[in-house]
């Protein structure tokens, strides 16, 4: 089910994530918020209601006006600030990205037309080490699937001393945001993750937490007809997976046996999580 249903309530954090993947600033997105809320505000109001520090309001306010999205009061002295109305901003939104769609679709036929030899690619599976080289390559996968991702996610993409949880995490919701593919992961789930896992739940992204204590001998990101599978190299304070294969311009029969290893881990180590309705006060 896509996230921008009506029957979806977004609490606005989710609301300032969402305008973060649409291409506002943090702090864009937070004095936009407040001049949601409050139509018309002081510099000092909105450094007060988005929690943004007062210099930084000023750079925030600039770039919106320079978008059209807010207005100045023409006044020389204690000018306050305007919104627009709100469908007139997003349908601004929406005609910017559908002009981004068509260069798109324009420069995809530009380079093929500059192909000398149009024979289809064949399928290689490449060798792949380095922690950089990975992650380099899982955003890769995840920004390009059109259809579906299925990750089986290693403790090294989650630890703070090894880069933290954020990146991949946002790589996730942003994609999973922004389109229809299907997302199910897997990850040794731990509290510090709470609110990240809801935000990918409120966008059905299933989520399934690895039982036990044992080390995962491999992670593996299935996205359409690639995948990426990593291996555990070495265990000292924490396991690092630092060597694997990718598959290049895989076919369906390629990747029957990965599916199945995913779908095998997925039911026999680990138990979904699911969101847990809030219960009103007549509930027991």
């Amino acid at each position: 089910m896509p996230f921008h249903h009506d029957n979806v309530k977004l609490e606005e954090s989710d609301i300032e994530y969402a305008l973060q993947s649409l291409g506002f600033t943090k702090n864009d997105s937070k004095v936009l918020l407040a001049l949601a809320k409050y139509k018309i505000l002081s510099p000092a109001d909105i450094a007060k209601f988005s929690d943004v520090d007062r210099a930084r309001v000023y750079d925030s306010l600039n770039r919106l006006i320079e978008k059209g999205f807010i207005q100045k009061e023409p006044v020389k002295r204690g000018a306050n600030y305007q919104i627009i109305p709100l469908p007139k901003i997003f349908k601004s939104l929406r005609e910017d990205y559908k002009r981004l769609i068509e260069e798109t679709l324009t420069i995809e036929k530009a380079i093929a037309d500059l192909e000398i030899d149009k024979e289809e690619t064949e399928p290689r599976v490449w060798a792949i080490n380095s922690r950089e080289k990975i992650r380099k390559k899982v955003r890769e996968l995840i920004s390009t699937a059109e259809n579906r991702i299925y990750f089986i996610i290693t403790p090294d993409l989650l630890i703070k001393e090894l880069g933290g949880y954020e990146w991949i995490l946002k790589e996730l919701w942003n994609k999973k945001f922004a389109s229809d593919v299907e997302v199910v992961i897997a990850l040794k789930y731990f509290d510090e993750l709470k609110e990240e896992v809801k935000k990918l739940l409120k966008i059905s992204v299933r989520i399934h937490s690895i039982e036990g204590d044992s080390v995962i001998p491999f992670g593996l990101l299935i996205a359409d007809y690639g995948f990426l599978l990593t291996t555990l190299d070495q265990v000292k304070e924490a396991p690092e997976y630092t060597s694997g294969l990718w598959l290049e311009n895989g076919k369906k029969n390629q990747l029957i046996g990965y599916e199945h290893l995913f779908r095998h881990f997925i039911s026999s180590e680990t138990k979904e999580i699911k969101l847990t309705p809030a219960k009103t006060p007549y509930q027991t």
